[in-house]
């Protein structure tokens, strides 16, 4: 059997709280990398983390804009019988409720009622 190698405690501490990331990329993508990191005298990591703050706006902009759009055609509303502003069905009680409301006042898909 090997010896395992001997770390000291601060190694180990960086090593736990620094996790490498490794990628396998394009011999044309990696000449890119190479180039940018020459001409910027930036590390890979510094421009990994410029990348991410230029990408996380996005990424969060798409995701708020499909739930947005998701909610908007799926959401169930009915109006509020005082003010006639939508009140939005959220609990299992509310949903609950609705679906009995629905099957008692013969509620059903159009070519079951025949329509």
């Amino acid at each position: 059997m090997k010896k395992k190698k001997h770390q000291p405690p601060s190694k180990i501490k960086y090593n736990t709280t620094h996790p490498t990331v490794s990628v396998r990329v394009s011999q044309d993508l990696y000449d890119q990398l190479k180039e940018l990191r020459e001409k910027s005298g930036k590390s890979l990591g510094d421009i990994l983390r410029e990348a991410l703050k230029k990408q996380a706006p996005s990424v969060n902009q798409a995701f708020t804009n499909g739930y947005s759009k998701g909610a908007e055609t799926y959401r169930v509303t009915y109006a509020c019988s005082i003010c006639g502003k939508p009140i939005v069905v959220t609990t299992p009680q509310e949903r609950a409720d609705v679906a009995s409301y629905m099957k008692q006042n013969g509620w059903g898909h159009k070519s079951c009622l025949g329509i």
